[in-house]
Formats: structure tokens, sequence, C-alpha cells
């Protein structure tokens, strides 16, 4: 108990120093960020070994609350324009990213699951690596983005036995999409790209406060959970952030031309009765939903994964997410 209260002044103590530091000039901020999170991370993830995944995807990953290890993937290597337009090479991770996440469930044993950005010319490859480790299971297979160029396919998977074992197996399959967890900026807990208070609503930055913020290249992203999210298994697993499941926001902001609109890449975990009020109001608010499916096999209660983007006025965009947000806390709160 007093460990847990501890974690929970130092990350009060952590949060505060963020609010100071996002708006110093940009090198000082990502070496003070960088700073406050190794220590945070030293003092407060030390119950798993995450060593030997490490070493074999060749990445560091970044540790989320429920002691889950993630992996931000960005595909590099491409060229990204969306309905025409290029998109500036610190920019691509808005749309080409990914995730491989990692948690301990006991034994030596760890739940791992992901969504891998391939090429339609890579999908067949992608999905033969991947199957020569009999314990990863591809869960889905499906498009989360409209009118960009090259066309990207999303590979989900799961998979539960040795960590270091499915994270080897993992790094060879990523091969075929040009290993997308490599060289990879992610700043956690922390913000240097752009001031959201002057581009987001306030109801909508508070939220910001109950869940992960990180700076992924040069765009700003923040994930949020479930309300019931441990209520949530995933096979053997129980429901994280870090795991995929909960609200994601890829905020992006065009530096080039001047223009302080924002685009906003979202994708939210819902379930059933969440679907329709949900799509709707984004739809309303001047969101285009560009994919709906399950990605999961053995979840509980079943969820489905809705994709959706925007680009305009941040305050309006804002506003409706967090009218979405109210809508999946009321019916979190009529199920319960």
């Amino acid at each position: 108990m007093r460990a847990s209260l501890l974690m929970g002044q130092q990350i009060h103590h952590f949060r505060g120093h963020m609010r100071k530091l996002r708006f110093l000039p940009h090198g000082s901020s990502i070496a003070l960020a960088l700073a406050f999170f190794i220590l945070l991370c030293g003092r407060s993830f030390a119950a798993t070994d995450w060593s030997a995944i490490q070493t074999a995807l060749g990445a560091n990953g970044v540790q989320f609350p429920g002691d889950v290890l993630r992996f931000e993937l960005v595909r590099q290597d491409l060229t990204i324009s969306v309905n025409g337009q290029t998109l500036p090479s610190n920019e691509v991770a808005a749309i080409a990213n990914g995730y491989i996440g990692f948690k301990e469930i006991g034994d030596s044993r760890f739940f791992v699951d992901g969504a891998l950005p391939a090429q339609e010319t890579e999908l067949s490859a992608l999905e033969l690596a991947l199957r020569q480790n009999t314990q990863i299971r591809i869960t889905a297979i499906v498009n989360h983005q409209i009118l960009e160029t090259p066309k990207l396919i999303w590979v989900h998977f799961e998979a539960t036995g040795d960590g270091a074992a499915i994270a080897t197996s993992l790094a060879t399959a990523l091969t075929a999409i040009h290993s997308p967890q490599l060289n990879v900026l992610v700043i956690p807990g922390t913000n240097s790209v752009f001031n959201p208070s002057s581009l987001l609503p306030p109801q909508f930055l508070k939220l910001f406060d109950e869940g992960f913020v990180e700076q992924l290249v040069d765009i700003f992203a923040f994930y949020l959970p479930l309300p019931d999210e441990h209520s949530i298994s995933l096979g053997p697993a129980r429901a994280e952030t870090g795991l995929g499941v909960g609200q994601s926001f890829y905020i992006q902001i065009p530096f080039s031309g001047g223009s302080d609109q924002a685009t906003l890449n979202i994708d939210f975990a819902l379930q059933a009765d969440e679907i329709q009020p949900v799509e709707d109001t984004l739809r309303a608010g001047g969101f285009t939903i560009s994919a709906q499916h399950s990605q999961y096999v053995d979840d509980f209660p079943r969820l489905y994964f809705v994709h959706a983007s925007a680009s305009g006025d941040g305050f309006s965009l804002g506003n409706t997410l967090y009218n979405v947000i109210q809508i999946i806390q009321q019916q979190s709160h009529r199920r319960h």
C-alpha cells in the first residue's frame, strides 16, 4: 500500500514538472522529460524483467500503467499522402503507426498483442512470417484509414507464451515491413510539439490526467482507458490501455504553411451498445468513420474498434470527442 501511495505521489510530481516543461525549447524539454521518465521507471517497474524482450526486438519500448511494455511502430520508410497531400516525414506517425504490447500473466508467461501496418504487397510475407510461431494467432486483417497512399493494411495478432521467444519471432516477422519498431522517437509523459491549450477545449484537456500521453516522433499521442477497463478480459489477460484496449488519439498539427487547424486520427474500443451512438456523434461532429471491426478472439465482453478521422477547428473537434467519451462513460454506468 505504501509503495502504491509513493508511486501516486511520484506520478503527480512528475506530471507537475511536465506541465512546466512542456513549452521549454525543444531540446531542453526532451532532455529533462527523459531524465524524469528514467527516474520514474527505475523506481516503479521493478516487477518484470523486460530485458530479453527488449533485446529480441532491438528497442526499449514504453512502460504503460498495468505493467505493460508497449512498442510503438512507425513506418518511417514510407512517404505517406492523404487525399493527395503528402505528409511531412516527421508526421507520418499520425497515419502509419501500430504497436506491440507485452503483459506478464504468471509463471514467466506473457500475453502479447499488436497491430502491424503493412503495405498490400507485404501482406502475404508478413502473415507467413507470423505463423512460423504457432503461438501467434492472426486475429484481424483490416484497413484503418481512407484516402491514404500507399494503402496500408493492419494485421492484428495475439499470442501467449514465453515472452522472449515470441519477441524473437515478431522481430523476424517485422523485417517484412522494414522493422518499424526501430529508431522510433517516443517521449512518454510529455509533449513538446505544440501547445494543446490553444487548439483543444479545456474539458477535453482535463482528460489528459486520466490517461497516458507521449510524443510520438512529432505528433501528440494520448491514450485514455475505458471506464470499465479492468472488467474486460482478453483471454488469459486483463485488458489494459497499453494492450490497445481504450481510446487512442493521434493529434497532428501541420506546421508548414502556418495552419492552426488540427488533424485527429482516433480509435475507440466499444461494446455493442456504444457503437451507434458513438458513430452518430462522430459523424455529426465532422468525423469520417473509416473502419469498424473486432480484433480479438477471446475478449469478454466483445469489443468493437471504430476508427475515425477529421481535420478542422480543434475546439470543435475536441468537443465532439468529449461528447463521445461521455456517451461511453454513461453506457458503462448503465451496465453496472
